[in-house]
């Protein structure tokens, strides 16, 4: 008979907590051996199944105490004789455990709200506000509560789990989230499908790198060729080339054929300075004395800043790929992801760090901009969908509850009151 070894005393008996039932099968569960879970199965002469070694096999599988016999041999015919000790965990979870159930709370609601609070998030209107009027002028924070209107996918990097695709989970706290990092890579996603959309691209693009900042490929590469101008061996037509092939495949900013030429037949470095500020809009009192090109194509940090989303329920969905031949499943792939229903927060923090200099109405007019853009961009998200198979339709959400508090004198366009979003000032 199989014997297991225990690291740490539990009691899977009654499966309330999908988390600790798979903490019990990845740390708990440790088979010395590995049999066929039909050596629990007496067959008669024929090798029929009639009975099992309930005894034994309680013993090993804690989880099964509760299951009274009759129904334990119903379900053990059905398993495949290939089945072995250590799939059976796994194998129960999914044929009989989420069958019936197949969402699990993580915690509660305290936690929920201890794990936020730790993390910055505020818990109502109010915190917001009094934090808000701590900051620069014209700072903002976005505030919003949501529902799931699909399964919320983000692969974890957890390569020991027993489920083949897990979820996203915080590292300390072991909840399904959404990184910082993710909102902030959606939303940009978002804004880039807005802006070409739009027909004032230029503002856009502007809003753009105000709020996620420069560090693309491009940017750096074409920060890199404005500084190796200074020296003396540099190729000109290579950083002519980068500007052209940022402005037009980085930024999707239509060039007319007059900015083109300037650009191509541009001698030196202070004629191409010239070009770009022109382009962007970009004047002297924007930049500084040493700035070689507009201050919004060097690599910098946004001014937003972007936090997590924790949920607290989680489930299983199943892809079953099929044969184009046999039009059949070929073997079914399971996702543990956030259920559809589950509500989470969505929080961002605008601060304009690197406009104190500026004048005030400039300062306003940016934030403006950038507000009504991103609030936007937010909407759009909300029905392309965050995380992985958005192609599915995953990852969609409802907004419930949306506002911004603002530390100063800014509006919201029509259709985005018209949306629910509302202004509360501090």
């Amino acid at each position: 008979m199989t014997k297991y070894d225990a690291l740490i005393e539990m009691n899977p008996e009654k499966v309330e907590n999908l988390s600790d039932y798979i903490s019990y099968c990845k740390y708990y569960f440790k088979p010395k051996t590995y049999g066929k879970i039909e050596c629990y199965i007496v067959k008669d002469g024929r090798d029929r199944p009639v009975d099992i070694k309930e005894n034994e096999i309680k013993e090993d599988f804690e989880f099964l105490k509760e299951i009274n016999k009759e129904y334990l041999i119903q379900k053990l015919k059905k398993y495949s004789s290939d089945e072995t000790t250590k799939d059976f965990p796994l194998g129960w979870l999914k044929n009989e455990i989420l069958k019936e159930n197949k969402k699990f709370k993580i915690g509660n609601s305290e936690q929920l709200a201890d794990y936020n609070r730790i993390s910055g998030i505020f818990a109502d209107q109010r915190e917001a506000n009094s934090y808000v009027r701590k900051l620069l002028p014209y700072s903002f924070i976005v505030y919003a509560r949501f529902s799931l209107k699909q399964p919320y996918f983000s692969k974890d990097d957890d390569e020991f789990y027993i489920i083949q695709n897990p979820v996203l989970k915080e590292w300390a706290f072991k909840v399904p989230m959404v990184r910082g990092s993710g909102w902030k890579g959606a939303l940009a996603a978002s804004f880039v499908d807005l802006l070409e959309e739009s027909d004032d691209k230029l503002r856009y693009v502007e809003s753009y790198f105000r709020i996620f900042g420069a560090g693309s490929e491009y940017v750096k590469t074409l920060e890199d060729s404005f500084i190796g101008r200074l020296s003396p061996n540099a190729d000109i037509e290579q950083l002519k080339s980068k500007l052209i092939e940022m402005l037009l495949f980085e930024l999707g900013i239509r060039l007319d054929k007059e900015s083109i030429n300037s650009i191509k037949e541009a001698c030196d470095r202070d004629e191409i300075i010239e070009v770009i500020k022109e382009v962007f809009s970009q004047k002297d009192e924007v930049t500084t004395e040493n700035s070689m090109f507009p201050c919004n194509l060097k690599t910098h940090r946004g001014r937003a800043v972007f936090y997590p989303a924790y949920f607290d329920c989680v489930s299983l969905e199943i892809i079953n790929p099929h044969d184009r031949r046999k039009r059949a499943g070929t073997q079914p792939i399971h996702f543990e992801v956030v259920p559809p229903g589950t509500r989470g927060t969505l929080q961002i923090v605008y601060i304009p760090f690197d406009a104190v200099l500026h004048k005030e109405e400039t300062m306003k007019n940016e934030a403006q901009r950038d507000l009504n853009y991103l609030l936007s961009a937010i909407e759009q998200l909300s029905q392309s969908g965050i995380g992985a198979k958005t192609k599915l339709g995953w990852g969609t959400f409802e907004l419930e509850e949306k506002y911004c508090c603002v530390n100063g004198d800014l509006k919201l366009e029509e259709k985005l009151e018209g949306k629910g979003w509302s202004i509360c000032r501090s």
